[in-house]
């Protein structure tokens, strides 16, 4: 059974970016891009181990972390995949493929337990394989079930590559997160302004 930990929160954990809304959106969302230089923040192994604590993928004990080599091209794929969906085009074969090996042996149990006299049916999550990628590809597959590919979003930044999924009511967003890409256009608006009012 895969071991409780405590759930982390927050935009960015441990300055790791969490913004995408789905836990396979933010997967795809490990290869940000810092004062220019592409960062690979899953390209190790304990980086690996790092990411998962903060993405709250819970691992027994004597799970062997995924090997960063897999983890990457599993992360190309779902890469391609988030532009796929987004432009209503079917999803590569390769992929499929891919995702029903990882969650093959997966699936929700049901539990019986005794409470109050009465007798409640829990659901859990079992997830069997290497524990990252499998809860990644578990988060994909359910993912697909319900989405509107008119809420898969880039940032509106250009030198940002961050995507996300938009939960908002009024499907709006624009940003990665406010408090940075956002905050620098509004910055950027405002330098506009004051420099237009001063030339005229």
């Amino acid at each position: 059974m895969p071991k409780m930990q405590h759930q982390f929160v927050g935009e960015f954990r441990e300055g790791m970016p969490f913004l995408g809304g789905f836990l396979w959106i933010d997967f795809v969302n490990t290869t940000p891009v810092i004062n220019g230089v592409v960062q690979d923040l899953i390209g190790t192994k304990p980086a690996v181990e790092q990411w998962a604590r903060q993405a709250n993928i819970a691992m027994d004990e004597s799970a062997a972390i995924d090997p960063p080599s897999a983890l990457n091209a599993l992360r190309e794929q779902l890469a391609e995949a988030f532009d796929c969906l987004a432009a209503s085009e079917p999803l590569p074969d390769t992929l499929i493929a891919t995702v029903n090996g990882l969650i093959a042996s997966s699936g929700i149990r049901l539990y019986l337990s005794t409470g109050d006299s009465a007798i409640r049916v829990d659901e859990r999550l079992q997830l069997v394989g290497p524990p990252v990628a499998t809860a990644v590809a578990w988060d994909f597959a359910r993912f697909l079930a319900d989405f509107d590919h008119r809420r898969m979003r880039h940032c509106d930044n250009p030198a940002c590559v961050m995507q996300f999924y938009d939960v908002g009511k009024n499907n709006r967003r624009r940003w990665c997160t406010m408090s940075l890409c956002g905050n620098r256009d509004k910055v950027a608006q405002y330098r506009e302004r004051k420099a237009t009012a001063r030339s005229a």
